[in-house]
């Protein structure tokens, strides 16, 4: 099988296993995927893709003992 064959081969093959999946499977792929290609980012990449409800940003801190 020549290199470009096999790569033929593996994408059907994919294809052929992906539509046997329920949609939370094929979800539950895509969240997985999305997670290894976010992993090889920089922490300043991802803060600036992030919508803003999704970082929290670093509050100060009290100093002062709260209560009574």
């Amino acid at each position: 099988m020549t290199p470009n064959e096999r790569e033929e081969f593996i994408f059907d093959l994919a294809v052929h296993k992906v539509k046997q999946l329920s949609q939370a499977g094929v979800f539950a792929m895509a969240v997985d995927q999305m997670c290894s290609l976010l992993t090889n980012e920089s922490e300043e990449q991802l803060i600036k893709v992030a919508p803003a409800n999704l970082y929290k940003q670093d509050k100060k801190k009290h100093t002062k003992a709260k209560g009574f």
